[in-house]
């Protein structure tokens, strides 16, 4: 049997690939009723994808359902440049695009998933250094997991995002920020 995703733990993610982050927002709240939204503007992630260097350039909006992320990615990218993203867009296909695992060994977890058949990865770095690395799989290729590197602002940022979430009474519920002046 070919496992696949086997192994790295609870799912603490669900991304959805969005043509516009506004929009898809302002949907999840009326049809679904979670909130609030933090969005960061204007994600410049050095990237290594296909072994290219290259720069991901997204808009990220994030939620729980729970203790579930739920992030939107508006890709800021031309559909005609290489991203993980990329045969999606040029696809008309949004919607789900991957689920992500709390990874405290990124290296051990991509190779794990590379002996499970995923062995298309994208790497990005976040300002702070810290990586995220999205593994597709070979034979799904519809399938994509990513790990997050786990550092603690990562993990503060789940637990205030889950207790902003429980707490919400419906007000400021889309929180714009500019990822460049964080």
């Amino acid at each position: 049997m070919n496992a696949v995703g086997i192994g790295f733990g609870k799912v603490i993610q669900i991304a959805y690939l969005v043509e516009d982050v506004d929009v898809a927002m302002k949907e999840w709240m009326r049809h679904v009723g979670i909130g609030p939204w933090t969005c960061f503007r204007n994600v410049d992630l050095d990237a290594i994808f296909d072994d290219k260097p290259m720069t991901l350039r997204i808009h990220e909006a994030l939620a729980y359902m729970g203790d579930l992320q739920i992030q939107l990615v508006q890709c800021l990218n031309p559909a005609e440049e290489l991203s993980p993203f990329q045969e999606f867009i040029k696809a008309n296909r949004w919607g789900v695009h991957h689920m992500a695992f709390f990874s405290h060994d990124i290296d051990a977890d991509v190779a794990r998933a590379r002996e499970q058949g995923f062995e298309r990865t994208c790497q990005m770095w976040d300002k702070g250094g810290y990586r995220y690395v999205y593994c597709q799989s070979t034979t799904m290729p519809d399938v994509w997991i990513e790990f997050l590197e786990v550092y603690p602002m990562l993990e503060d940022i789940f637990t205030e995002g889950i207790a902003d979430t429980a707490n919400w009474d419906g007000a400021d519920p889309i929180r714009n920020f500019e990822y460049q002046d964080l």
